[in-house]
């Protein structure tokens, strides 16, 4: 038995059912609040919805063999060195990036470098940090360690992280964006370099757990071949 977890609801739960129709994978569900379904074109696969933000665990962990995530999701909750890895990177819906979002009215930071200076000058003129809201704690610090801030504090936020700086809580913050509207509507801009990674959803699979199981290699093996094989434009695999 194979055990896939997908999303349950978010902009990655109506295109990954799609997904699967086009590739020969449509789901059979009891309801559209049953927690499992099974895919009558491949038996011996189980369907598990789960929220986004748990798949990458699931995964981790081997409650589920493998699962369809955002790129972002599953790096930043990933172990280095772990038991998951992405299989198939770019599944041709979910397109997103992780940028940096910095007031509107910080007429001279136009750019990462510019950042840096700015975080420079908080900590020798103000002895303050430069307070970084975000989801995505270990992406982000990661990123803007390699481009020389190091004066930061991580904030962690779990809602409106755009209204943050507006609200006092934050200087800055770092989201994942489609359009940009909800940054430019809460007076936010992105900054030269700022992106800190590009997102699309991806498949990722424990390679643990389908080495000690013969059948479910077998049977990860034939999800991963329909999918390859089965794509269409829409989803089409870059």
């Amino acid at each position: 038995m194979l055990n896939l977890a997908v999303p349950s609801d978010g902009s990655l739960y109506k295109p990954t059912l799609g997904l699967l129709k086009s590739c020969n994978m449509e789901l059979s569900r009891l309801n559209d609040r049953s927690y499992t379904a099974k895919i009558p074109s491949v038996s011996g696969v189980t369907v598990h919805f789960q929220r986004a933000s748990t798949i990458t665990t699931s995964v981790e962990n081997g409650s589920v063999d493998m699962g369809i995530v955002g790129r972002d999701q599953f790096l930043e909750k990933t172990r280095h060195g772990g038991n998951s890895s992405i299989v198939i990177h770019n599944l041709g819906y979910g397109q997103s990036n992780l940028v940096i979002g910095v007031p509107d009215f910080w007429m001279d930071v136009r750019s990462v470098g510019d950042l840096a200076d700015v975080a420079i000058e908080f900590k020798s003129c103000h002895e303050e940090l430069i307070r970084v809201a975000t989801k995505y704690s270990r992406l982000v610090e990661e990123f803007l360690l390699e481009n020389g801030i190091s004066y930061l504090s991580m904030v962690k936020a779990d809602g409106a992280i755009e209204a943050m700086p507006l609200l006092g809580t934050a200087d800055i913050i770092a989201d994942i964006s489609s359009t940009g509207n909800t940054m430019r509507a809460n007076r936010l801009k992105t900054i030269r370099g700022g992106t800190i990674m590009q997102s699309q959803a991806c498949v990722v699979v424990n390679s643990s757990q389908l080495e000690i199981s013969h059948q479910r290699n077998i049977l990860a093996k034939l999800v991963l071949e329909n999918i390859k094989e089965g794509i269409t434009p829409q989803f089409k695999i870059n």
